[in-house]
C-alpha cells in the first residue's frame, strides 16, 4: 500500500474517490444543528477562527463550513504520502492545505515541518481566516485537548469554535481513536459551542484551566450530536488508557530488543 501510494497519479484517484464518497454522504444526509447561531455570527464577522472537532469524526469536517460567507479555512495535512491524498481530498472540497504535523516521541529529530506548520497557521490566522484543527490528532490520546489549538488562539486572537459532529450510522475503525466513516442516506448532526480566544495574560495555571474547559466542551458538543442522532457516544477517555498501555509495551519492547 505505501509503494502505491507513492504513485502521485493513484494519490490523485484515491483522493478523488474519499471525496466524491463523502459528498454523496453529506448530500445524502438529513442535517441537524444546534448552537447554530452563535456560529452564524462569526460566520458574519471578520475575527480570525480556530475551528476544533475530535480526530475520531475526521471524516465529518468538510460537510461543516460553509465556502461562502465564512473566513476561508485551511486544513492541516501530514506530510506523509497519505497526507498528499488528503490535500486532494481538501482541494475538493475547496479548502486550502497547510503542511505539516508533529514528530514521532520515538524519532524526535525527524522534520515533519510542525514547527513551520505552526508558523504558516499564525499568519493565516492573522489575516483573518480560520483554521481546522484535530486537538487530538495525529497520535492520540483520544479526547485529550492538546495545547495547539489554544496557543494558535492566544497568539492570534482567534475564537475558538467546537464543532460535535455525529451520524446514525457509520463504519467505525479499530484505529486508537475509534474513527467514524459516516455512510450514506443518515441521519446527522452538527452542535456548535463557541468559546473566546485566548488572553495573552495569563499564567501557566489559567492555560491549563482554559484547556480542560476547551476539552469539555467538545467532549459534550459531540456527545450531544451523538444523542441527536441515536448513535452511541464516543467512549475517547475509556480508549486513552488502551492506547498509553499499547504504547509503553511498544516502548517497553524496543528497550528489551535493544539490551
Amino acid at each position: 500500500m505505501k509503494e502505491l501510494l507513492k504513485r502521485r497519479k493513484l494519490q490523485n484517484i484515491l483522493g478523488s474517490l474519499i471525496s466524491a464518497y463523502l459528498k454523496f454522504c453529506y448530500a445524502t444526509t438529513r442535517w441537524q444543528s444546534e448552537g447554530r447561531a452563535e456560529v452564524e455570527a462569526v460566520w458574519a464577522s471578520d475575527t480570525p477562527v480556530v475551528l476544533m472537532f475530535w480526530h475520531e469524526r475526521l471524516h465529518f469536517g468538510h460537510s461543516s463550513w460553509p465556502l461562502e460567507n465564512a473566513q476561508p479555512i485551511a486544513v492541516l495535512s501530514s506530510t506523509s504520502k497519505f497526507g498528499d491524498v488528503i490535500t486532494k481530498v481538501t482541494d475538493d472540497f475547496g479548502r486550502y492545505t497547510i503542511r505539516g504535523s508533529s514528530a514521532k516521541k520515538s524519532n524526535p529529530g525527524k522534520d515533519k515541518r510542525g514547527a513551520q506548520a505552526f508558523r504558516d497557521m499564525l499568519r493565516w490566522l492573522r489575516d483573518g481566516k480560520g483554521v481546522a484543527t484535530t486537538p487530538d490528532g495525529p497520535r492520540g490520546p483520544a479526547r485529550t485537548m492538546t495545547e495547539g489549538s489554544l496557543k494558535l488562539s492566544q497568539m492570534s486572537g482567534a475564537v475558538l469554535v467546537c464543532l460535535g459532529q455525529s451520524a446514525k450510522h457509520y463504519v467505525e475503525f479499530n484505529t486508537w481513536d475509534r474513527m467514524r466513516l459516516p455512510l450514506p442516506f443518515n441521519r446527522g448532526a452538527m452542535v456548535w459551542r463557541v468559546l473566546p480566544a485566548v488572553s495573552s495574560k495569563i499564567d501557566e495555571v489559567e492555560f491549563e484551566r482554559l484547556r480542560l474547559e476547551a476539552e469539555r466542551a467538545l467532549n459534550e458538543a459531540t456527545d450531544r450530536a451523538d444523542d441527536l442522532t441515536g448513535a452511541k457516544r464516543g467512549t475517547g477517555g475509556g480508549r486513552q488508557i488502551g492506547w498509553e498501555e499499547k504504547q509503553r509495551a511498544e516502548q517497553d519492547a524496543e528497550t528489551d530488543d535493544g539490551q
